[in-house]
């Protein structure tokens, strides 16, 4: 074994050419394949490992699906009525300034019960968690980081242990930083977390909007069993609050209910085509190594006829690729870390989707990387192996033998092979193109405003310090103030109206057909329209006078009053906790505005806008500027909103732009990885169709030679190789055409605005084949006109 590694490094090392481009192909093909699998093992899986036996509780709302239950007063009765649980946990998403070294930060905080990391399982990279005790009636002034706020905000530094910050009103000691590795699910992840004491009184059953109860079942308890122990329970829900939640009692819901949120569609679509590229890079290397050994086949029939049994050889010939495959996997490392990214880089994407230098740190992706070693050294010697197998050894020996030579049949197969290769190229380069036109779209979509200079301050008052008229005239000053602020051109505070990134309803109104219609509420402040730059359609904007007065979009009014003006029309909604019977007095509309979205790939919606008298609910604020949005800007912006008003709490600035950039995130990662993708296939390809037509030219070097003699001229010769390239490019080209067709109805929830059977991409995917395989043609065109007769007939 030893003596044949070393032949086997030997005869790689006197054959750079075909060493290198081979394990390029293997490295590009196995690397790409690693980097696909660290971008999408979090969601697709490991999204598992949070404990089985940990639910969320909750319930029903109207047509909204499952959100955690949020009245106080009646998870403390089912808690203590069913006896089902081992343990419980509150948290709480808590609004207030977090402060270091006498500066606001972009955060806000989860007050949560002290087993919250406990129940996930979670470990502290540095200091500790929160212990029993910490969450009583005095809860401790201590809290626990996350990774992010370590190294941003505390400088990554081992001392930020004991550091004190400002969460709210309390000064708290840094007691834990949570593991880079670890993580929470979506609804409980956050920056930094404090304990807190949840004391609820019975009789008061309010709404806490950011309550979120779990609860871990004992053993042998199924959710359907809890869910039937609520029910046995009792409590007398007021009715309103019977209104709100459709469901009777709570019901659990495990943590998959997270996967609902990542749109794991695009990362099965991403898998899917880094295996075709694997795939390409495989046919790609069964080529070369088929070629490689043609080459070698008079050395190994000679092995044959003195002694050597096929099945040593065949170990030769897997040791000798297993050698290759195992450099090919530790260039495949570098691509994942470094070639990959910036491929991606040059597609322009930012790579904040991808965090590529934990990826050389990962345990799990060095595993796949020798996994897939392994499965690659095994498929590309399958078809070298089978022809040592059956290979002629008298035929071999003699001058000219085609024992191990290009018979027909392997000629066919290796034409088979590159065939495949432009067929699977096809179907990537029509995926690329496909997400290139949808991201193209979605950017294209008019929001209803335009995006450029306007940000969005997030936020609002950790309490209710202030109610009805004299927190309007607490946000009109801070509006005021911000207008003086140099770069500040018009402020105005709204109820997150501009690309939340979610859509909801708020009430019922009563529609034309007399059915109930779902509509949005939106409220906004004086001075919103010039910040927003929302278009005014017909009518006027409302005033601090109107009472009974509204402003509806294009949406509502089309549905509502089509081919009226809807002008002086009547809105009548209907209230919750009445029945559909009673109804409000109504609503006179003075105004129509143009659509604006929530998300970018939704329909706007209805949209019902109330008088800026209403400012109860009010937590965000548009802000148009004179110039760019930079980070020193929103760094000084937060500091004099501070020190304007305390009270006051900003966690996160961004420019509506950016908004929308985030809301395409997963598009922008389909968009970029499929264009990589696409483009490695295409230089495969290019690859694989070269080595057919050089071997072939070398082939019918000699019949090239006759046919010159007897008069052909280059144009002849020229035109035989280009016809094979045609020959293996052209099936190619319409299988994938054909199965791309056939797949792409799987794309279908990923693509926007264009269909599966864009002509156009079929076009441009059709003629940049057809061009890049008419390129790899003229190389060995070139080597066939140059033929030298003399040398070839003195030979024959």
């Amino acid at each position: 074994m030893l003596q044949e590694l070393r032949h086997a490094l030997r005869a790689l090392a006197r054959h750079p050419r075909f060493t290198t481009v081979t394990m390029l192909t293997l490295a590009l093909g196995i690397g790409s394949a690693a980097a696909i699998f660290s971008v999408t093992d979090w969601v697709l899986f490991r999204s598992h490992r949070f404990p089985t036996d940990v639910y969320f509780v909750g319930g029903q709302w109207q047509d909204h699906g499952f959100l955690p239950w949020r009245y106080p007063a009646a998870v403390e009765a089912y808690r203590h009525q069913a006896n089902i649980s081992a343990d419980w946990c509150l948290t709480e998403r808590l609004q207030g300034n977090v402060v270091v070294n006498g500066e606001p930060v972009a955060t806000s905080w989860i007050g949560t019960n002290a087993n919250l990391f406990t129940m996930f399982g979670v470990v502290m990279e540095r200091g500790r968690g929160f212990v029993p005790g910490e969450d009583g009636a005095s809860p401790a002034p201590v809290a626990v980081v996350s990774d992010h706020f370590w190294r941003t905000f505390l400088g990554g530094q081992d001392d930020a242990i004991g550091r004190k910050i400002r969460v709210g009103d309390s000064i708290c000691t840094v007691i834990g930083v949570v593991h880079a590795w670890e993580s929470l699910p979506g609804f409980f992840a956050n920056d930094v977390y404090r304990p807190k004491n949840f004391r609820f009184d019975q009789k008061e059953p309010w709404e806490m909007v950011n309550l979120m109860p779990l609860v871990r079942l004992k053993s042998g308890i199924t959710p359907e069993a809890a869910t039937a122990a609520f029910s046995a329970a009792k409590y007398d829900r007021p009715d309103w609050l019977k209104q709100w939640m459709t469901d009777d009692r709570p019901v659990l819901a495990s943590m998959a209910k997270i996967n609902e949120t990542w749109r794991a569609d695009v990362y099965w679509v991403l898998v899917a085509a880094v295996g075709i590229l694997y795939a390409i890079a495989c046919l790609n290397a069964s080529n070369l190594i088929l070629l490689r050994m043609l080459g070698q086949r008079r050395e190994l029939c000679i092995r044959l006829a003195v002694g050597c049994s096929r099945g040593r050889l065949v170990r030769f010939l897997v040791l000798q690729n297993g050698v290759l495959t195992l450099f090919s996997a530790l260039g495949g490392a570098l691509v994942a870390n470094w070639v990959f990214p910036l491929l991606l880089l040059a597609t322009g994407n930012s790579g904040t989707t991808f965090n590529w230098l934990a990826w050389s740190l990962d345990l799990r992706v060095l595993i796949v990387l020798g996994g897939l070693t392994i499965l690659t050294s095994l498929l590309v010697v399958v078809i070298p192996a089978w022809r040592v197998l059956r290979a002629d050894i008298s035929g071999g020996l003699k001058d000219g033998g085609g024992a191990l030579g290009e018979s027909r049949p392997l000629a066919r197969l290796r034409a088979g092979l590159v065939v495949s290769q432009a067929a699977f190229a096809v179907i990537l380069l029509v995926g690329a193109g496909l997400m290139v036109r949808t991201f193209d779209r979605l950017r294209e979509v008019n929001l209803g405003f335009d995006p450029t200079r306007r940000i969005k301050i997030e936020g609002g008052f950790p309490t209710e310090p202030l109610a009805g008229e004299a927190r309007r005239i607490r946000l009109s000053e801070i509006c005021e103030h911000l207008r003086h602020i140099p770069g500040v051109v018009a402020a105005g505070f709204d109820t997150n109206l501009l690309l939340p990134g979610y859509k909801y309803t708020s009430l019922s109104i009563e529609g034309a057909d007399g059915k109930n219609l779902p509509i949005t509420i939106g409220l906004f402040t004086a001075g919103y329209q010039d910040a927003a730059g929302l278009a005014l359609k017909r009518g006027r904007w409302l005033t601090l006078a109107d009472n009974t007065e509204v402003m509806v979009n294009e949406s509502l009014a089309r549905t509502q009053w089509p081919n009226q003006n809807p002008i002086g029309q009547v809105l009548r909604p209907i209230e919750p906790g009445t029945s559909s019977g009673e109804k409000h007095g109504g609503w006179t509309v003075v105004g129509v505005v143009g659509d604006f979205r929530s998300t970018v790939r939704d329909a706007p919606g209805l949209w019902v806008l109330e008088s800026p008298r209403f400012v109860g609910s009010m937590g965000t604020c548009i802000v148009k500027l004179s110039m760019d949005y930079d980070e020193a800007f929103g760094g000084r912006l937060r500091r004099d909103l501070y020190a304007f008003e305390p009270k006051m709490v900003v966690t996160r600035i961004s420019p509506l732009g950016q908004l929308r950039d985030q809301q395409l995130q997963l598009e922008h990662m389909a968009d970029s990885v499929m264009r990589v993708l696409a483009g490695i296939a295409l230089l495969l390809t290019v690859v694989g169709l070269y080595s057919v037509l050089a071997y072939s030219v070398d082939l019918r070097m000699g019949e090239f030679g006759v046919r010159v003699a007897l008069g052909a001229g280059s144009r002849d010769i020229i035109r035989l190789v280009l016809r094979r390239g045609l020959l293996l490019t052209v099936p190619g080209l319409a299988l994938g055409v054909i199965v791309s067709v056939t797949l792409s109805r799987f794309l279908k929830s990923l693509l926007f605005g264009v269909s599966g059977q864009d002509p156009m991409v079929l076009a441009v995917v059709a003629v940049t084949l057809l061009l890049v395989g008419f390129a790899a043609c003229l190389l060995p065109a070139r080597r066939a006109i140059r033929v030298d007769i003399a040398r070839l007939l003195r030979s024959e």
